[in-house]
């Protein structure tokens, strides 16, 4: 038997977002610009713009620098902790020397400087765009807006100030994926957490058998090897072969080790991959045994 292609590759994991947490929670900042102006919830609420008042967008109070070292915005997702894959951010137009050197942050905990994991830090070389979505990648349950560097205002200086008019932070809550985070993750992942836009186990998976070796249980679809973390350019591919079978051929390349496609005789399999692509790895399952070869 002749199997001519079935690939299995590392790739980024591209995970789309799935639904807007900021819906679903409280906001809260370091300090007010005034009484029922600026407030943290503006930054949570339409319209989604760049556009400024202290009636839509949040506003710190101004402090001279020497008073106050630093400005945050946070926000506290109401169910607890959640997968976090994208934040975006519209800050005040024509002030994006107030954004520069911000950080933002996924964290478990409301302390102040932050500790959890920093998404992105501003390099603070320039005037950053007001408008950015910064991938996260991470479990938790607060995102905190961060500034402890301070601005330079028509030559006056100013302490950090947070101006937000918009905030969107897409994910899933844990243990929870797919469109508006509506399926559950498989049992089979530790602790039940997985990606929200595949369903794919962040962490591996628990199983038995052939999964103690390569992880395939619980791992969905286009993905494979130990803790999930391999990409098969095979399962988007076409199948033909040189004999007739029982079986459809697309068996072959389905994910499911359960049904196979039954051939007897000198034949061969072949996988179009439908695109030149750089493989690593080859894995296929014969009569119920495996192999796992290294290219």
């Amino acid at each position: 038997m002749l199997l001519k292609l079935l690939i299995l590759t590392t790739a980024v994991l591209t995970v789309t977002a799935q639904k807007n947490l900021a819906k679903f929670g409280t906001a809260s900042q370091s300090s007010y610009f005034d009484v029922n102006k600026g407030n943290p919830v503006n930054a949570v609420n339409p319209p989604i713009s760049n556009n400024f008042s202290v009636a839509i967008c949040t506003h710190t109070k101004d402090y001279k620098i020497g008073d106050n070292k630093t400005a945050w915005w946070m926000f506290n997702i109401s169910f607890g902790t959640a997968y976090i894959t994208d934040i975006s951010i519209y800050y005040r137009e024509n002030f994006a020397h107030r954004m520069s050197g911000f950080k933002l942050y996924v964290a478990n905990t409301t302390k102040i400087p932050p500790v959890g994991h920093l998404c992105y830090a501003d390099p603070g070389s320039g005037n950053p765009n007001i408008t950015q979505s910064i991938p996260c990648y991470q479990l938790g349950q607060y995102i905190i807006y961060y500034d402890d560097k301070g601005s330079t205002d028509e030559n006056v200086y100013y302490g950090p100030i947070v101006e937000l008019c918009y905030v969107a932070i897409n994910g899933c809550e844990k243990t929870f994926w797919g469109n508006n985070c509506s399926q559950s993750c498989s049992k089979n992942c530790i602790d039940q957490h997985c990606f929200p836009g595949n369903g794919s186990c962040v962490w591996g998976c628990n199983c038995t058998g052939i999964c103690n070796a390569h992880c395939l249980d619980g791992c969905t679809e286009n993905r494979t090897g130990l803790n999930c973390k391999k990409y098969n350019l095979a399962t988007a591919g076409s199948v033909s072969q040189n004999s007739n079978s029982s079986q459809p051929s697309s068996q072959v390349n389905d994910g499911n080790f359960s049904s196979c496609s039954s051939i007897e005789g000198s034949t061969w399999i072949q996988i179009d991959i439908k695109k030149i692509s750089i493989g690593t790895e080859l894995f296929f399952i014969i009569d119920g045994m495996f192999d796992y070869i290294s290219s």
